[in-house]
């Protein structure tokens, strides 16, 4: 059985994430908070290139029949790993999906590469 061509991209992501340590934080060159501050995702500078990742919440935050394990868990949700740029295969999508605690987001891996090259750190999305 083939691996799709994002299996293959989130393995080299998450292995070039992995590779920054205890303190990836420390090579993160793009930070995304929702407007409630919550963290949404983030880009690394890795050996691989861009890093993009999330955590993909399977339940909203806040919500009293909701089990509630902590801002920085997470059971609730999947490590979400990819490269950030497309390369040359168009069939890479321009979407991404991510999540916070107030739920699913899907932020456009261009506009986070603009964002980068504008120089900026962090961004807020409604």
């Amino acid at each position: 059985m083939s691996k799709s061509t994002h299996e293959v991209r989130a393995r080299s992501a998450r292995e070039a994430y992995e590779a920054l340590g205890n303190s990836p934080s420390e090579r993160a060159v793009l930070q995304v908070q929702c407007d409630s501050a919550h963290h949404i995702g983030a880009v690394y500078a890795t050996d691989a290139g861009l890093v993009f990742h999330s955590v993909l919440h399977s339940k909203a935050h806040g919500r009293k029949d909701y089990e509630d394990i902590g801002h920085h868990g997470t059971q609730l949700g999947q490590d979400w790993f990819d490269l950030l740029e497309p390369g040359d295969d168009p069939a890479i999508s321009d979407d991404l999906p991510a999540g916070c605690e107030c739920g699913p987001y899907t932020l456009s891996r261009q506009q986070l590469l603009d964002q980068i090259g504008q120089g900026l750190k962090r961004v807020i999305v409604n």
